[in-house]
């Protein structure tokens, strides 16, 4: 992927959020790996699966819009995810939020980022 020294700030910051907000005796976060092609581009798809409290559907259409104090939810580096989603678009890329368990925001949440593929 082309990218550049923000993406590990990205990689720490949802996994820094997926143990900070959860409740649970043991953390779990799978990281996932895969190449996808989505409308003929080449993508490099990033999934971090864990089972933290997970994010309400409501919050997952706001969470990656702006700075609020909403964010304090997810924001406890320095840098909350509507910058992360904004640095996500400067290398035209995409991030969205899945519930773990369809249906159920409250077992844990999917991050998936996809970053184009540098081919």
């Amino acid at each position: 992927v082309k990218t550049n020294e923000y993406l590990k700030e990205i990689i720490g910051n949802i996994l820094s959020n997926a143990v900070i907000h959860n409740d649970n005796p043991i953390v779990e976060i799978i990281i996932r790996i895969s190449e996808v092609k989505v409308h003929e581009i080449n993508y490099i798809k990033l999934k971090f699966i864990d089972n933290g409290i997970g994010i309400e559907d409501s919050r997952k259409e706001t969470i990656f819009l702006g700075w609020s104090e909403q964010d304090k939810f997810v924001n406890d580096l320095g840098l909350g995810l509507s910058l992360v989603s904004k640095i996500i678009e400067k290398y035209h890329g995409q991030i969205r939020i899945e519930d773990k368990i369809k249906g159920d925001y409250s077992k844990g949440s999917n991050f998936i980022i996809l970053i184009p593929a540098v081919v």
